[in-house]
């Protein structure tokens, strides 16, 4: 609570004077927004995030709105954490958690911060239905509907990826019933890999969408950001083509979670602490997706839980990269309604696991 306490002071003290807080939901300007606001769905949820803090403004002035959301991150951690905590690496865990962006999202006002404080119910509900004795209550299934349905209300996306784990607790058990478990890796990267080949192939050999749609998009996202003067704009990305989308991936996924590269951290030295943080964030990243991948093959049951995760968590990456490419500001803030979802959901299977193992071995 100390330290999403903190997040919130320097993010409205000391970030907000060097860099943008995103959209800046600030309660005293939602009347303004409402006439300014387009009929689309970007504006229409855009707004509907603007409402909430200028309701609670209403009771909470200044940057007590946020400062009150960000408290209760900080109680839905220890929520989510509370009976796994004993086992789990607390280095690894702290470091999730004492990530400087991470903390400034979770507590200034922002969609990002309504979708963390979700995002972390959900991940918390879904480890403990998948590894422990907790069952499905009408409360339970009314509360992880409603955090699903704002998710990808807000995050249409990243909703996706929370509603992939909460499906996979759900039928995963019945599945290993029925020794789906016996798969092996290899049998399990070809249950994923030839269907989706099998619909890339099928959209562009027999629609336009790679020729047409995709293109329009592209444009779409492109002067979304570009429009907008913002000081860390990239205008020097070649865009035009389908193969500049796949081209671009190879470089813009990694950037993606980083922030800015090291050239424009030596040209702006103000952003050198931010590149190191996102060199750190990569780098945990890979960790925590390399020891799942390891659990995985050691012990087959857990397959199901893993392998629809990944796979699901590198299509909406794959497909959402853009978004974080012609700013880094935008992908430093993106990625952070993702965060329940890359760090703290490793870690509750983590700890579930080695709960229940050890479990085992004494019975």
């Amino acid at each position: 609570m100390v330290i999403h306490l903190l997040g919130t002071i320097v993010a409205y003290t000391v970030y907000i004077k060097l860099a943008s807080l995103g959209d800046g939901y600030l309660p005293e300007n939602f009347i303004e927004a409402i006439k300014n606001y387009g009929t689309g769905f970007d504006s229409i949820r855009s707004l509907w995030v603007h409402a909430i803090y200028y309701y609670l403004g209403n009771f909470l002035p200044g940057f007590l709105v946020p400062l009150v959301l960000g408290q209760i991150v900080a109680i839905a951690t220890w929520h989510a954490f509370r009976d796994a905590y004993s086992q789990i690496n607390h280095q690894l865990f702290w470091i999730c958690n004492l990530f400087p962006h991470f903390l400034i999202w979770s507590g200034s006002s922002s969609k990002e911060q309504i979708v963390i404080i979700l995002g972390i119910f959900v991940v918390g509900f879904v480890a403990k239905l998948s590894f422990t004795t907790q069952r499905l209550t009408i409360i339970g299934v009314f509360l992880i509907c409603f955090s699903l349905a704002i998710i990808g209300f807000i995050r249409p996306n990243y909703g996706l990826i929370y509603f992939t784990i909460f499906l996979i607790s759900l039928f995963a058990p019945t599945l290993n019933k029925i020794k789906i478990y016996k798969l092996s890796v290899v049998e399990w990267t070809l249950i994923f890999s030839l269907p989706t080949m099998l619909v890339i192939f099928f959209v562009s050999a027999f629609t336009s969408f790679f020729s047409k749609h995709l293109i329009t998009w592209m444009y779409t996202v492109k002067h979304h950001f570009l429009d907008l003067p913002g000081r860390s704009n990239r205008y020097d990305i070649q865009w035009e083509t389908v193969s500049d989308f796949f081209y671009n991936s190879l470089w813009g996924i990694p950037q993606g979670f980083i922030g800015p590269t090291l050239a424009e951290s030596i040209s702006k030295p103000i952003q050198i602490p931010v590149f190191l943080e996102g060199i750190v964030y990569l780098f945990l990243l890979c960790y925590i997706f390399v020891k799942l991948l390891k659990l995985a093959h050691a012990f087959n049951k857990l397959r199901v839980y893993i392998f629809p995760y990944f796979f699901v968590l590198l299509v909406v990456v794959f497909v959402s990269y853009p978004y974080g490419i012609f700013n880094p500001g935008s992908a430093l803030r993106y990625k952070q309604a993702l965060h329940p979802v890359l760090f703290f959901y490793p870690l509750l299977i983590f700890a579930y696991f080695k709960i229940n193992n050890s479990i085992r071995k004494k019975l």
